[in-house]
């Protein structure tokens, strides 16, 4: 008699040996997978790495830690199907992420930067704008594109032979391996933790919402930080870093108890604002811990140069690209004078590295940009077509609008691009002109600066004072024969060089011909105002809104004439140009572009609470420091680079206690991180609607007026994106026709031929 127990558990037995079996056998099978993943992102990383420019180094080694991880994730996906098939699959998988870094690889080419997923909303737009560049770049990228492309020719050829064979493994071995690819990001996400977590640390930048998307690619690769970025997105996984509310702020910057004020000079502050008793009542959690920030934040104070030019004129100019460098005393003569007259900023930075829009907003608000991977969704990625939707009363019109001077706002490009039309209407440009609405150019990308001037300065100079505000094209890249304003003034740039002409390679000489077409239209402008009697009563601010990204490294070192260094990149110059003062004023505090509002302001003498802004009037004793977008810094203490997270310092440290000049660091790192996220929260809740109700500078009426104005604009955006959206469809849908009716032709010619040959 055969016994049905012992059956039973031979029988359980054999079935456990072999499902123990068939996962032995499917470990191995994924194992192929798992290892040419990993070995592909590796490779695919380090080329991108060797394209920013990085080396091999510690900082920008961490992506490793994410490679395991990333590389199961794409294993668990492959391997579910029969040999053959799984032997197309697992190449077209390889060349799908290789098409990834392609887009970023080239997309860093045009842009200086690589593309985020708050971008998305973009994308099109990019590609419609910039496409006549794309050709090119492609081109030059073709050697980086096939060595991106090798890991998928490599293992395609090893398919087709059947060296890799693509065995399927059991599907529940599929579903036993999703657990540890997130152990394996966990413990990656840990292991950051070696480097330490400070503010900079790749720690810190991976789990923080404000860390922006070339930092954290730097830290811990891009395809990581796209990961990164689409939960923060989507899913909102990320640590949203708060800021300190208190004067402990401060206190850590002052080494060995220096003297910051000057208790006779009086705080540039609206007494209007009560921002204890405001906090004290507001029940909004977010705008109760803003009022308690701005309330304790250091202001600016007056000083000797307060209201020097009382009653002037005022045109501020951001200029696309300009770079200290690209100011040549041969090309741009005039410029050249602005800029060694009136005041000189010596130790001026540009804080950003591309983007025009966000040094924009920088320079017109006063306001950190949100370049960070906490976008707004369902929304214009930026913080300048995001602040049309707010009301900002510290908009520099709104700010001339209450002094009785109109304001004028030009731009030789269209006004719906960056949604300019409707940001600048907010801030309180009351008379806009764009490309098209209102005036006509000769060339589209890049316009003329020239025919900007030309058709302009004839709207406003005839007013009794006035407030103008230019957005500049001419200076943009590439700098080559593929650009219309290179082709236009390359010829009469080697020709005020001379001899000199020979000393910069074509991408330089380019450079300088955007320039030229920015000198021809501030030399006509300038003249105008000189004619017209009103030059030494003007004001004329100008500066860049980025550096130069498409000028190369050979380029940029041959204008500079010595080799630049990571932060020098960011030195430029802001002219403060006038006539009407005796003798120029040279000014070495440490500044950047939110400082140029309260210092504009404090010229002309115009009240403001200086608490809003989080830039300083560079004359104002305190606290001066020149941040750049990734939170880098430079004071007259010491250089930070938050990319190397080095320090030089320019003082004597053996004069200090170490843990003083540790703590100093600490605090001003704290100080502009708090700056940069109350920057952010200032839009994202409105906080200046806020501050005007409750402090009843606008009526019950006004502010119900002013959420509809908010309302219309958000519908008017929505409209532009769902007409977008339209468009890319149409455009999808014309293709497809075209395609078919090509198609259609072919075939007509073969039979045509067919017909032929009978």
């Amino acid at each position: 008699m055969v016994d049905s127990k012992k059956t039973d558990n031979d029988k359980s037995y054999k079935k456990s040996k072999d499902f123990s079996r068939k996962i032995k056998q499917g470990i191995c099978d994924l194992l192929p997978y798992f290892c040419v993943f990993s070995i592909s992102i590796i490779v695919w990383e380090l080329i991108l790495r060797f394209q920013m420019g990085q080396g091999f180094s510690k900082e920008n080694l961490f992506f490793l830690f994410f490679v395991p991880a990333e590389a199961l994730a794409l294993t668990v996906i492959n391997g579910l199907f029969p040999q053959k098939i799984n032997r197309i699959l697992f190449p077209l998988s390889l060349l799908i992420i290789s098409f990834y870094y392609d887009i970023q690889l080239v997309y860093f080419r045009i842009f200086g930067s690589f593309f985020s997923v708050s971008m998305m909303e973009m994308g099109e737009e990019s590609v419609v704008n910039f496409g006549w560049a794309i050709g090119e770049v492609l081109q030059k990228s073709l050697g980086y594109m096939a060595l991106l492309l090798f890991p998928v020719v490599v293992v395609t050829a090893l398919c087709l032979t059947k060296r890799i064979k693509g065995n399927p493994y059991p599907p529940v071995l599929h579903l036993i391996m999703i657990p540890p690819v997130i152990i394996l990001w966990i413990l990656g996400a840990q292991c950051l933790r070696i480097d330490g977590t400070a503010k900079q640390s790749a720690y810190n930048i991976f789990v923080s919402n404000t860390s922006d998307t070339d930092t954290t690619s730097s830290k811990v690769g891009s395809i990581t930080t796209f990961t990164v970025e689409l939960g923060s997105y989507f899913c909102g996984f990320g640590r949203s870093d708060s800021f300190k509310t208190d004067n402990s702020l401060y206190e850590g910057l002052m080494l060995n108890d220096e003297i910051l004020f000057d208790n006779n000079a009086a705080a540039k502050i609206n007494k209007s604002f009560d921002f204890d008793e405001l906090a004290k009542n507001s029940g909004d959690d977010s705008i109760h811990e803003l009022y308690d920030y701005v309330g304790n934040r250091m202001p600016s104070y007056t000083n000797e140069y307060t209201g020097i030019m009382k009653g002037y004129n005022v045109i501020f100019i951001c200029a696309e690209g300009l770079w200290t460098y690209g100011i040549n005393e041969k090309v741009t003569p005039t410029i050249y004078e602005m800029a060694n007259s009136g005041i000189i900023l010596t130790n001026y930075y540009n804080s950003f590295r591309n983007t025009t829009v966000n040094g924009e907003f920088a320079l017109s608000t006063s306001l950190w940009p949100d370049v960070s991977r906490k976008a707004l969704k369902g929304v214009d990625v930026g913080s300048m077509p995001q602040s049309s939707m707010c009301y900002m009363p510290m908009g520099l019109g709104n700010i001339f609008k209450n002094e009785g001077a109109p304001s004028y706002a030009f731009h030789n490009y269209y006004g719906n691009y960056y949604r300019r039309k409707q940001s600048w209407t907010n801030l309180g440009y009351e008379n806009l002109f764009f490309m098209d609405d209102g005036m006509t150019f000769s060339s589209r990308w890049p316009a003329s600066d020239y025919e900007l001037m030309e058709q302009s300065v004839d709207k406003y100079i005839s007013e009794d004072r006035f407030f103008t505000y230019y957005m500049t094209f001419s200076g943009h890249g590439p700098y080559n024969s593929s650009n219309c304003i290179y082709n236009k003034n390359i010829e009469e740039v080697k020709s005020r060089l001379g001899d000199e002409a020979g000393n910069y390679c074509d991408e330089a000489l380019g450079y300088l011909a955007g320039n030229l077409e920015l000198e021809k239209g501030i030399e006509y402008l300038v003249t105008r105002l000189e004619e017209k009697g009103i030059l030494d009563n003007t004001l004329i601010m100008i500066t860049g809104d980025h550096y130069p990204y498409y000028l190369g490294e050979e380029g940029r070192n041959q204008l500079a004439g010595r080799a630049i260094s990571d932060m020098d990149l960011y030195h430029s110059t802001c002219i403060l140009y006038t006539t009407g003062l005796p003798e120029k004023v040279t000014c070495e505090t440490y500044c950047c572009n939110i400082d140029i509002v309260p210092t504009v302001l404090n010229l002309l003498g115009i009240d403001y609470d200086s608490r809003l802004f989080m830039g300083t009037d560079v004359f104002s004793q305190g606290i001066h420091k020149a941040v750049l977008y990734n939170k880098s810094f430079i004071t007259d203490k010491v250089i930070y680079n938050s990319k190397t997270r080095t320090t030089e310092w320019k003082i004597d440290t053996g004069q200090y206690n170490k843990k003083d000049l540790e703590l100093y660091l600490d605090s001003m790192s704290d100080l502009i991180e708090s700056e940069y996220s109350a920057s952010i929260k200032i839009i994202e809740n409105n906080f200046y609607h806020h501050l005007w109700k409750d402090s009843d500078l606008i009526t019950a009426e006004e502010a119900s007026s002013e959420i509809k104005r908010e309302d219309n604009v958000r519908e008017e955006l929505k409209g532009l994106r769902k007409d977008k959206n339209q468009s890319r469809e149409d455009t999808i849908k014309g293709g497809l026709e075209e395609a078919k009716k090509q198609i259609e032709l072919l075939k007509q010619k073969g039979q045509e031929d067919i017909d032929s040959d009978q």
